[in-house]
């Protein structure tokens, strides 16, 4: 049966303007996140401090600047955890920072990272739109799910995603979302504008995140063997081209993702390949899940009557593919779900692709009484006065169980004083130890940003939760490298802060601040606060250099390159560096040899150069 889509926008243009109000007032809803003065804090320098926003924005500045020099977004960078690869594995994340910034010019932009994140809001139930037609739903059914998507959007399940930075998974879902939604039109009505969009919506998905689209693969394979019989060379030749399509605009990305996968590692308690009874579940857990998806059961019945409305009217593709999807993305979060994670992460992505069939079964209800497109534009000017024409403390929105409160923008005042500490009583001849407790302060994650702000380079910091081996070396939740604080004698204490340069220590828990006050070397040159924890810098009486065998002056360590000058070896030939080891390190001149120095008490070597004498200039840089 022809499941091509009937009563579209072509033969009732007026659901255009529909679309245009739908967009508005999405608009509107997407300033609620950037305060009272949305344009104006859209506009300006603060940065988005909620979740791991800071991170991305972070590296998304190193990202583009890269992009800018080389045509890559892979990197090295110096200023944290004495040198680590930043790579597609840590953090994924930044990509849609990545976009944004690139496209303003590349660098720190905290103006382009919130436009990009307002802009990607708005497209939202565009997307919905896009998917339903795809299936074939008329188009006031089609901007009914438009109007679901855009409210799903401000659910407290979804809003979590906005909070904690998962931009890459949303954007990587909603584009899924419209791919399996024209699968269903592909299907029995092959043409140029419909592979012609999900070439596009495939390239946009692996960019996002190349997992969350991988779970898609058995939906696609499934698809395959329905309807391979059905046609001819032209649509198997269209259908792996889609692959082509996805794939081989990111190649320049993947292929690092693919290199640097390596510097993944798995949590305590977490495998290389995830327990059955992980995947399957507990019942316990699936009741949770249903009263995490927005609506609750009510909504997954609604979109059970919906799939099997699309059934009886001939949307078959699209009445499987969708529940198909929504258990293949459940079953791919599980599988990489970690031991923090719960239901609300999953549930706004699995939800989406239920509120097409549940947009149908609402406009079939509606129009049994002709009041299908008055239900419709009902739902669309009830957001357009949500999202514009709410109180102050957004009383409508509440009512309908939206959550539009502010994102956190900027640096407190605590923060700030802080930073002016570090920037005043610190100098870059030496990295600054960053204590990471483990009470989970809100925006926790701004110390990603310390780089940018003052220009000093940090032991912990970056994320205490990143998941690679260049982690390990740092202070977080009381233990230092792995070993309890209390643990560390003064000699200790003493050989770390000379193996790493530390000049500086930033204790900001009690534990913390009790050891350090301890050691001789250390004096307290800020007493600071943090909310109501103290914050103490100590200022360590010790040498403080990047060499840590043979002379040289260190003067530049960037993204871009590390330069020393007046480099001269020890007795043996050999200077040692406080830097981690990467492959890709290339050195000049090049009759210096560049070597893996291992270290009993890192994972990481560390750098060590083979000079045949003195050196004037010695340059390393990071060549991939």
């Amino acid at each position: 049966m022809d499941e091509t889509p009937t009563d579209g926008f072509r033969g009732r243009p007026v659901w255009w303007l529909v679309v245009a109000a739908l967009t508005v007032a999405q608009a509107g809803l997407a300033l609620t996140p950037f305060g009272p003065r949305p344009w104006a804090a859209l506009a300006d320098d603060r940065p988005v401090t909620a979740g791991r926003h800071p991170l991305h924005l972070y590296h998304g500045t190193l990202g583009s600047q890269t992009f800018h020099r080389s045509g890559s977004t892979t990197c090295f960078d110096p200023a944290f955890q004495a040198g680590y690869p930043k790579t597609p594995v840590f953090d994924a994340g930044c990509r849609p920072a990545e976009f944004a910034l690139v496209l303003a010019g590349g660098g720190y932009n905290p103006a382009a990272y919130k436009w990009g994140l307002f802009l990607g809001l708005v497209a939202v139930p565009l997307a919905f739109v896009l998917a339903s037609r795809g299936v074939g739903l008329p188009a006031g059914a089609s901007c009914l799910a438009g109007a679901l998507g855009a409210a799903l959007t401000w659910t407290r399940p979804a809003r979590a995603l906005l909070d904690e930075g998962d931009l890459d998974a949303c954007a990587a879902g909603l584009a899924g979302l419209v791919f399996v939604g024209w699968l269903a039109r592909y299907a029995n009505a092959f043409g140029v504008g419909s592979w012609a969009v999900m070439a596009l919506v495939a390239a946009a998905g692996w960019y996002a995140h190349p997992l969350v689209w991988l779970a898609l693969v058995p939906v696609v394979i499934l698809y395959y063997l329905v309807y391979a019989p059905r046609h001819g060379l032209a649509w198997h030749l269209g259908l792996l081209g889609l692959t082509a399509a996805g794939v081989g605009p990111n190649l320049w990305w993947l292929i690092d993702w693919g290199r640097y996968w390596w510097l993944r590692q798995a949590t305590p308690g977490e495998g290389l390949l995830p327990a059955w009874g992980a995947v399957t579940g507990a019942g316990s857990g699936y009741g949770r899940l249903a009263h995490a998806v927005p609506g609750g059961p009510v909504a997954a019945l609604l979109a059970l009557a919906g799939l099997v409305l699309m059934a009886r009217v001939g949307r078959r593709a699209g009445a499987w593919l969708l529940p198909a999807a929504a258990v293949a993305t459940l079953l791919a979060a599980r599988v990489g779900v970690g031991p923090g994670d719960g239901p609300d992460r999953v549930a706004p992505l699995a939800a989406g692709f239920l509120v097409v069939p549940a947009a149908f079964a609402l406009w079939a209800a509606a129009g049994r009484a002709w009041a299908g497109g008055p239900a419709t534009v009902a739902a669309v000017a009830t957001l357009l006065v949500v999202g514009w024409a709410d109180g102050a403390n957004r009383p409508l929105a509440r009512a309908l169980g939206l959550t539009t409160g502010p994102l956190r923008l900027g640096l407190s005042p605590d923060q700030q004083a802080v930073v002016k500490a570090l920037n005043d009583l610190t100098t870059p001849d030496a990295r600054v130890l960053w204590d990471e407790p483990a009470d989970g302060r809100p925006g926790w994650n701004w110390s990603a940003l310390l780089p940018v702000l003052t220009g000093r380079a940090y032991l912990g910091g970056l994320d205490p939760h990143a998941g690679m081996e260049h982690g390990f070396c740092g202070q977080a939740d009381g233990r230092l490298n792995g070993r309890p604080l209390g643990e560390w004698d003064d000699a200790d204490l003493s050989e770390f802060c000379r193996h790493y340069n530390v000049g500086w220590v930033v204790a900001r828990s009690p534990v913390a601040v009790d050891r350090w006050g301890r050691y001789p070397k250390a004096r307290p040159a800020a007493r600071l606060r943090d909310g109501a924890n103290e914050v103490v810098l100590f200022a360590l009486d010790r040498p403080r250099s990047f060499v840590l065998s043979g002379t040289g002056k260190w003067d530049e360590a960037t993204a871009r390159r590390v330069g020393l000058s007046d480099v001269a070896p020890d007795a043996n030939g050999w200077v040692v560096l406080s830097l981690h080891y990467q492959h890709e390190m290339k050195v000049y001149p090049s009759y210096v040899q560049l070597e893996p120095k291992k270290d009993p008490f890192d994972p990481i070597p560390h750098v060590q150069l083979h000079l045949p004498g003195p050196v004037s200039r010695v340059t390393l840089v990071w060549e991939p």
